[in-house]
């Protein structure tokens, strides 16, 4: 346990985005370790000496491997932006090129095989909104920093070894699938998840996630399988036949963080069986797991697979083993009359009552044990995810051994797959009814989970974890969890509000104002793109999530643009909306009628605004600018502009899509930050509007076009006064607080001191 403390913290501080650890301090922490050996080695001498030192030693050890990681040269970096041909081999995913290294494949499907593609070598994406999907990061702790962007197939061969194998084995596992059960079957055997589509926010939302990426789960339950088959063969050579069997399925499906621990926690039992010795306790097993991946894989710690899946075995270690304990002495205990007699002679006697309490209590300690870390991720708690997995799991645990013998089977003939499909199909579909069914329980919101907030969960799940083991009385733990509670709830949002994000939506609008304890202000929603992306859906939604955000009093469609208004309807059937801002009708436009149907269904207070109405939320208030009772006929036009101000000042003008000639309308004062209007376009952000605000600072949402935004006369304007600009196209989300402003994506600190990364 001590060593795999060690190389978490040492993996940490050596792989961060900016690593705290150098060899001068490696160093430093060498020679400090050093005193320890004495008092170490000393017989009778201090269990804390012992400890520290093999704390040290494993941080020291994995921390230099971390930073060895962290320097590596990538060979992809300097030729970045480059058109290359490349051979090598691909899974669909990858490209494997000899000598040189991996890229992750973009653009142009390849079917897996031997190839030659030619492509323009590019950058992996950052984190480009909350709640994103750190592309980049996610790449590189498996040690792939760029991706192919695929023009042609210049020339493709049938995939070979490895690649044929897995080709075979997948044609077995979907043999006779409808496409939906034939996905998940996939994903949970192989590890292959590009065909769930929106199976993925299905799975998730029921808090049924983790059965689609490839986890620990699936390594154990082949492990127990083949175990129980290999019994009569006797401990060793049964052993072999299991250790065999893992081997070669990390070797298939590759070596996944949670993989990896599975494959390490079942070597660790099979070794302790092949020694004739006692097999090691969970917690000592998981500790041998930590320590072999981070020695193989520093990065992983920054991983959230590896987290949650050690998270979740830790939970169920330290929790699901006392509880149960504790309940099996109480049933023991009990006497036999009375209905709490009654109920302990049941689980007594009763095999099924007995598997019903051990599987809810293992269920929710598994999700106690990564809870912060969920919440944190998915902007959400699925609130019934222990009674859903209660089912989910032993459903689960039975289609990847029905999914391995499919695909063995379909190497011998493809009837014999569809007959073990047979008994498969079933239990998918009832897997898939089961997530239809919980998703549509609403989840808790919650949002972005800082450093502290794990710090004092942990301390709370620490408190629980000792008072089960009887270390503490059940009336200190519960003052630990109030406190816990009571600090978590009066600490200040660590960013402050009021905040303004603009989000990156591409080439549209949406715009958050967050008001604290869970409340924002909404300004548009993206749009919709003609190849099916609804911003409001993919972006705006989990962002909204991440941010901590489960009600919006107020939300404001600016006008009847796609760009602006398109991805509005999946916010409103998402989250509790008070009222909704309008300007001037334009029910002819198919995005405002589809608007007013949810509004009308969601039963969605709608007022049209003119200038001079304006709402309070505490030290903030929203005055209209614009429209005037007097419509101009034209959408952008007729935009709603609004001018936010903060504790009596004025603070952020969003002005829609309002041409030059509305700009000269506007009653505008000084104001620090203004949102370019109509994304930066030649007719707008006149010399007048910038003299009458007289900005600070300049943001601009913009994404990749065709219309030349934001126009260079524009952006000339803004260079000659000196203003620092800052877009979404550039930099992802903008994130502007009183006084500060920060991007998603790190940026140059423009003039003013304003700017810097998040």
């Amino acid at each position: 346990m001590p060593a795999a403390l060690g190389a978490v913290l040492g993996s940490a501080l050596a792989t961060a985005p900016e690593p705290w650890l150098t060899p001068g301090w490696l160093l430093t922490a060498l020679l400090a370790l050093a005193l320890l050996v004495p008092a170490a080695a000393r017989h009778g001498g201090p269990a804390w000496a012992r400890w520290a030192l093999v704390c040290g030693l494993a941080a020291v050890a994995v921390g230099g491997r971390g930073l060895a990681w962290s320097a590596a040269v990538d060979p992809w970096q300097q030729r970045l932006g480059q058109t290359l041909t490349l051979t090598g081999s691909s899974d669909g995913r990858l490209l494997i090129v000899p000598g040189e290294g991996r890229l992750v494949l973009k653009g142009a499907a390849v079917a897996p095989g031997e190839a030659t593609l030619r492509g323009e070598l590019v950058p992996l994406a950052r984190r480009r909104n909350p709640g994103g999907f750190d592309e980049a990061g996610f790449w590189r702790r498996r040690g792939i920093r760029a991706g192919l962007r695929v023009e042609t197939v210049v020339a493709r061969a049938p995939p070979g070894g490895l690649l044929a194998a897995r080709a075979a084995l997948q044609a077995g596992v979907v043999a006779g699938l409808e496409p939906r059960a034939a996905a998940v079957q996939q994903a949970v055997t192989l590890g292959l998840r590009h065909d769930l589509g929106t199976l993925r926010g299905l799975f998730a939302a029921a808090g049924m996630a983790h059965l689609l990426a490839l986890s620990g789960l699936h390594v154990g339950v082949l492990a127990a399988a083949v175990g129980a088959l290999a019994r009569p063969l006797g401990p060793r050579l049964g052993g072999a036949a299991v250790a065999s069997l893992v081997a070669g399925y990390v070797l298939l499906v590759g070596p996944g963080p949670s993989v990896v621990r599975a494959a390490s926690m079942v070597a660790a039992v099979l070794l302790a069986r092949a020694l004739d010795v006692r097999a090691p306790p969970l917690t000592a097993s998981l500790a041998v797991a930590a320590l072999a991946c981070l020695l193989a894989a520093p990065a992983w710690v920054g991983d959230l697979g590896f987290q949650l899946s050690f998270l979740s075995v830790l939970g169920i270690a330290v929790l699901a083993g006392p509880a149960l304990r504790s309940a099996s002495e109480a049933s023991t205990a009990a006497p036999a009359s009375g209905a709490g007699g009654g109920v302990a002679h049941a689980l007594r006697t009763r095999r099924f009552g007995r598997w019903l309490v051990a599987g809810l209590v293992a269920s929710a300690a598994a999700q106690a044990g990564s809870l912060s870390v969920v919440a944190g991720a998915f902007g959400s708690l699925p609130l019934l995810a222990p009674l859903v997995n209660l089912v989910a799991l032993p459903a689960a645990s039975a289609l990847v051994p029905l999914g391995a013998l499919a695909g063995l089977a379909g190497l011998a003939h493809p009837a014999l797959a569809h007959l073990v499909n047979a008994f498969a199909a079933p239990l998918a579909a009832g897997l898939l009814a089961l997530a239809d069914a919980a998703s549509r329980v609403p989840p808790l919101p919650w949002g972005e989970v800082g450093p502290e907030g794990h710090v004092l969960y942990a301390c709370a799940l620490l408190a629980l974890a000792l008072a089960l083991r009887g270390r503490l009385r059940w009336r200190s733990a519960l003052l630990v969890l109030a406190c816990a509670a009571s600090v978590a709830w009066l600490l200040p949002d660590a960013r402050g509000v009021p905040e303004l994000i603009v989000l990156d939506v591409g080439q549209g609008d949406a715009v958050v104002v967050r008001l604290g304890r869970g409340r924002a202000v909404l300004v548009d929603g993206g749009g919709v793109t003609f190849g099916g992306f609804d911003s409001g859906a993919r972006v705006v939604v989990p962002a909204l999530r991440a941010l901590g955000v489960w009600q919006l009093p107020l939300v404001v469609a600016t006008h009847a643009d796609l760009d602006h208004m398109g991805g509005l309807p999946a916010v409103l059937e998402a989250f509790a909306v008070g009222e909704l801002w309008l300007g001037h009708a334009e029910p002819e436009r198919p995005v405002w009628q589809r608007l007013e149907a949810i509004v009308r269904r969601r039963g969605v207070a709608v007022r049209e605004v003119r200038r001079g109405e304006a709402v309070a939320f505490g030290d903030l208030r929203i005055d209209v600018l614009h429209p005037t009772h007097r419509p101009h006929g034209e959408g952008n036009a007729d935009s709603v502009a609004l001018l936010l101000w903060y504790r009596g000042a004025p603070w952020a003008l969003l002005l829609g899509d309002v041409p030059a000639l509305v700009e000269a309308d506007l009653p505008v004062p000084p104001t620090p930050v203004l949102m370019a209007p109509h994304h930066g376009s030649a007719t707008s952000t006149s010399a007048a509007l910038l003299r009458a605000a007289g900005p600070e600072l300049v943001l601009i949402s913009v994404g990749s076009n065709r219309y030349g935004h934001p126009a260079a006369e524009v952006l000339a304007r803004l260079e000659a006064a000196r203003l620092p600009v800052l877009t979404t196209h550039h930099h992802g989300a903008l994130r502007v607080r009183p006084g500060r402003a920060c991007a998603e994506v790190e940026m140059s600190r423009p003039g003013g001191g304003v700017a810097g990364a998040c």
